[in-house]
């Protein structure tokens, strides 16, 4: 009685998920940016490892806020970096596939004008006019 009920609380460690392709023919590629992140409980054991709250001076109280908003911005700052590499492949790839097809487009366009020149030459040269 007193204590917090914690039936969802799910313990700290890696959780794997799996995703089945039911369309077997198909190749899907899938990329997911998951972020969780809990301040609840957190405090609690920061709390209870250090010291007892009603023993700090209101100096030390704020060392320790300021030691955890130092490890969420870096937290965060990690979080961005791996992100920031992730959009930089994506783009990268996006360059590669666009300067691959407009190399494509140009040879296609001089083949096609290749063309065009042989096929009027030779029916200029049929109808006698060359």
């Amino acid at each position: 009685r007193g204590q917090k009920n914690n039936k969802n609380v799910r313990p700290p460690g890696g959780y794997s998920v799996c995703f089945e392709n039911k369309n077997a023919d198909q190749r899907v590629k899938l990329i997911f940016d998951v972020v969780l992140t809990s301040d609840e409980g957190q405090e609690d054991e920061l709390q209870n490892k250090i010291i007892k709250k009603e023993h700090l001076t209101p100096l030390e109280s704020n060392f320790q806020e300021g030691i955890k908003a130092a490890n969420t911005i870096l937290n965060e700052m990690k979080y961005m970096e791996k992100r920031e590499a992730r959009m930089r492949h994506t783009a990268e790839s996006t360059n590669s596939k666009i300067r691959l097809f407009s190399y494509v487009s140009v040879i296609v366009l001089l083949g096609v004008t290749w063309l065009q020149r042989t096929y009027l030459k030779s029916y200029f040269k049929k109808k006698k006019l060359m």
